[in-house]
């Protein structure tokens, strides 16, 4: 099952894909000036080349709260929720900015905000994909 994930900030959209394994998350691209309605039109064209879930970075505070970048996030992920067929899943991004700056340093790469969003939203599927991952062990080993 092939997921998306989207990291929304206030000017641009991080983009990440897993492989067809769901195993593991690349970062793809950045889009930019997109509306939720642009977005639902790029997600159901994604959509098309057999994206089945779409996860959706929710920028919490340390705290656990929610402010103003969260309420625009629902507000996208509102209209995403209306795409048929796509499952979607708001995920917890505290900290997926840092991480995506660490990665990229450690790897020498650049810490443009292009390639930090798109990074970003690899960390936050990745983490997504492993929290699967690990509930699917846990039912077979409950089975065996």
């Amino acid at each position: 099952m092939r997921s998306l994930s989207l990291d929304i900030g206030e000017r641009r959209i991080g983009v990440a894909l897993s492989d067809l394994m769901g195993v593991n998350a690349r970062p793809l691209e950045v889009l930019y000036d997109l509306d939720p309605e642009g977005l639902c039109r790029y997600v159901q064209a994604k959509k098309e080349k057999g994206i089945e879930i779409v996860v959706v970075g929710l920028p919490l505070t340390c705290k656990g709260e929610e402010g103003e970048q969260a309420r625009i996030t629902r507000e996208y992920a509102q209209a995403l929720e209306r795409i048929e067929d796509i499952e979607l899943v708001l995920w917890d991004e505290r900290f997926s900015t840092r991480e995506a700056e660490r990665k990229l340093r450690e790897a020498g790469r650049s810490l443009k905000g292009r390639e930090v969003d798109a990074e970003a939203a690899a960390v936050i599927l990745q983490a997504y994909l492993e929290y699967i991952d690990s509930g699917t062990k846990r039912e077979r080993e409950d089975r065996e």
